[in-house]
């Protein structure tokens, strides 16, 4: 999933960790953070040029004032070492800074903001005036915890992939898959982006594990089509009628391609029937390019699902290794265990992420879907984040 700009990473390499951070000549580092929020205009001059090669000052400049527009002026930063709270009027934004010897940023991450607030309620009470659509179901030991529309099915985008998931985990239970299985990458599961095996040759052995954790982590699509043809379309489909037939990634890509407009009407308007006829046109169409993607919210053609039926199938699968590379937006270092999977896509936003601190797990699903415009992300990440930090540090 993409989450604009707050899975920006300011750093001085692109994907490096922070430079480490040396004694400073000059400014404390809360007095650095400060400046880049109060000051009329951000200076070159305030950051070592490895920095500026990978990221200019006009970029820095329009993430602090997005962040002070969606979130209110600055208040205060706090921290130590290399790690800070930044506080708006309406946020919290943990921060990660690295200064060189002459005081000068060499390295700079800022996390999605969390949403003031400590209570649930309130949490949820934003999410639920959201424009469009929204759901949130907030678990303990299995039990409601908080909730608003939890039974509504939604489209998820590809949180959906949870249920490819439940349908492989129960295969392999009754013998018919393996974990382990070695499987030869087909052409016929080739997609599109999000993901890597969408390059990779043809033949590239995989296992079944490796297909899973791709799809978890990365949402890796060709996985995901290669699995679900793996375990059967049908399995899947046993697992969320709702979806009946389940659709690979490329046939919604196909679907909700500029050109084949009269097959996405067939496939709204249909039944179950029709829409099998549906899939039996689109195979034989090749997979659009992305120039002629629909750019705007067609979440009629979709995977839908409801808070609560995402939240049992996450408890069920929680314990599986795919789980154990992507946290989504909860913090590792806070839980002892986390599952995590998301969807997003034009008008369409979803998390679900288990958690245990090792007394309690919990659930938290959140959607939100617009018809007509696509969706600020930061509204309801912002809001998901605050209910993660309540649930760790006690409603």
């Amino acid at each position: 999933m993409r989450i604009g700009f707050l899975a920006v990473l300011l750093f001085a390499v692109c994907g490096a960790p922070l430079p480490a951070a040396t004694q400073q000549k000059n400014d404390e580092p809360e007095k650095v953070l400060q400046r880049l929020f109060e000051a009329s205009d951000i200076e070159e001059e305030w950051f070592t040029q490895a920095f500026l090669d990978q990221v200019p000052v006009a970029q820095v400049s329009a993430i602090v004032s997005d962040l002070e527009q969606r979130f209110g002026s600055f208040e205060s930063v706090a921290g130590a070492g290399e790690s800070f709270t930044i506080s708006l009027e309406e946020a919290e934004v943990p921060t990660r800074l690295a200064l060189d010897s002459e005081g000068r940023i060499a390295g700079l991450f800022i996390e999605p903001p969390i949403a003031a607030g400590t209570l649930l309620s309130d949490q949820i009470q934003h999410i639920a005036t959201l424009p469009g659509e929204t759901a949130v179901f907030v678990t303990r030991n299995g039990e409601p915890e908080a909730e608003h529309n939890p039974d509504e099915p939604l489209a998820v985008g590809s949180a959906a992939k949870l249920a490819i998931l439940k349908a492989v985990a129960d295969a392999v239970g009754a013998g018919d898959l393996q974990w382990d299985q070695v499987v030869p990458l087909k052409p016929e599961w080739r997609s599109l982006p999000t993901g890597i095996l969408q390059d990779w040759p043809e033949g590239s052995p995989l296992t079944l594990s490796t297909l899973a954790g791709l799809m978890i982590s990365m949402s890796d699509n060709a996985a995901t089509d290669a699995l679900i043809d793996l375990v059967g379309s049908d399995s899947v489909t046993a697992e969320t009628p709702r979806n009946a037939p389940f659709p690979t990634t490329a046939e919604l890509f196909k679907l909700k391609a500029k050109d084949n407009a009269n097959l996405r009407q067939a496939w709204i308007e249909g039944d179950e029937a029709a829409r099998r006829d549906v899939l039996n046109e689109l195979a034989s169409r090749p997979l659009p390019e992305a120039s002629k993607m629909e750019t705007d919210p067609s979440i009629e053609v979709e995977w839908f699902l409801s808070a609560d039926e995402l939240c049992t199938l996450i408890a069920e699968l929680a314990d599986l290794p795919a789980f154990r590379i992507n946290p989504g937006l909860a913090e590792a270092a806070n839980w002892q265990q986390i599952a995590y999977k998301g969807g997003s896509e034009a008008g369409v936003l979803n998390f679900t992420t288990w958690l245990t601190d090792g007394e309690d797990a919990y659930c938290v699903s959140a959607t939100w879907n617009n018809a007509v415009s696509n969706l600020d992300m930061s509204q309801l990440v912002s809001r998901y984040r605050a209910i993660l930090r309540i649930l760790r540090e006690g409603d």
